[in-house]
């Protein structure tokens, strides 16, 4: 079988992100934690057809205004880190198809950290094994090299975010509008700006009502700004039905807080209003 050094094998692997199809099922895909509630599980399911190889580790990341995240490999103004609060295991297991496995989150010492909210992210890495062999992606073998099959490396991130202290957070709606299309791209899309502040993240829904329903023509689940940012631009593309029911209307839009599912020390902000906006779209 022909092998490469560790460097090239590595630069070789693809890291793509987790399709829709997903060969993993996670649960949940949010973690909080407090002093008071330290630990936490996320449920793994190999949902595929092969028996899959599956790497754990932890990695910090940044929010874009449009929402995307990206590698912080050092900290901001008023970014605060939980890499190193944090424990997991396992860091790496073979799931067979159908297959479940539990990993344990765990906050060190959370009563000794100062008022704030630390965030890092979980990345879970799969592949398939292949050729009888359940050697995980990025590791080395006995001659420090690696074999050549593994070089689609599939990837989900789960936010893990530890809060010491009171914290509170409170957002607005600033504008909502139809993106302004190019010649040939599709008209569907609304722009909705969101600001926040206060010490904490914000996590919740977007939801669209037209002017005398009773129920909202659109929801949009999970919508995050993470501190430190203050702004996020949430872009939505809808489909061409739920454009006509919004479309020449005036539309409530609110956004609504989920954050109390995970964090159990704010029950209160359960279905809280976070922002509204009434405009004619």
């Amino acid at each position: 079988m022909p092998r490469f050094p560790l460097v090239a094998a590595l630069i070789a692997a693809v890291t793509l992100p987790l399709p829709a199809t997903a060969e993993l099922l996670v649960a949940p895909t949010r973690v909080v934690l407090t002093p008071d509630n330290r630990s936490s599980e996320l449920v793994l399911v190999n949902k595929g057809t092969e028996t899959a190889a599956f790497r754990i580790s932890i990695e910090n990341r940044r929010m874009r205004e449009d929402g995307s995240l990206e590698d912080a490999p050092a900290a901001q103004d008023g970014e605060l880190f939980a890499d190193d609060k944090l424990r997991y295991s396992p860091r790496q297991l073979v799931l067979e198809p159908g297959a479940r496995q539990v990993v344990r989150i765990m906050a060190t010492s959370p009563g000794e950290l100062a008022p704030g909210e630390f965030r890092s992210h979980l990345r879970l890495m799969s592949a398939p094994i292949s050729a009888g062999t359940a050697q995980l992606a990025g590791e080395p073998s006995a001659d420090n090299s690696l074999a050549i099959e593994l070089v689609a490396i599939r990837s989900i991130t789960i936010p893990v975010i530890l809060r010491i202290g009171k914290l509170e957070a409170s957002a607005t709606m600033d504008s909502a509008a139809w993106a302004a299309a190019n010649p040939g791209q599709p008209t569907n899309t609304l722009n909705v700006r969101l600001t926040r502040s206060g010490t904490r993240s914000t996590y919740g829904d977007i939801s669209f009502t037209p002017e005398g329903a009773k129920e909202p023509a659109w929801v949009v689940r999970g919508v995050a700004i993470y501190t430190p940012n203050t702004a996020r631009d949430v872009v939505i593309p809808l489909p061409p039905e739920v454009r006509a029911q919004l479309a020449g209307k005036r539309v409530r839009i609110d956004y609504t807080s989920t954050d109390s599912r995970t964090d159990t020390s704010d029950p209160a902000s359960a279905g809280k209003r976070l922002a509204s906006l009434t405009t004619a779209l």
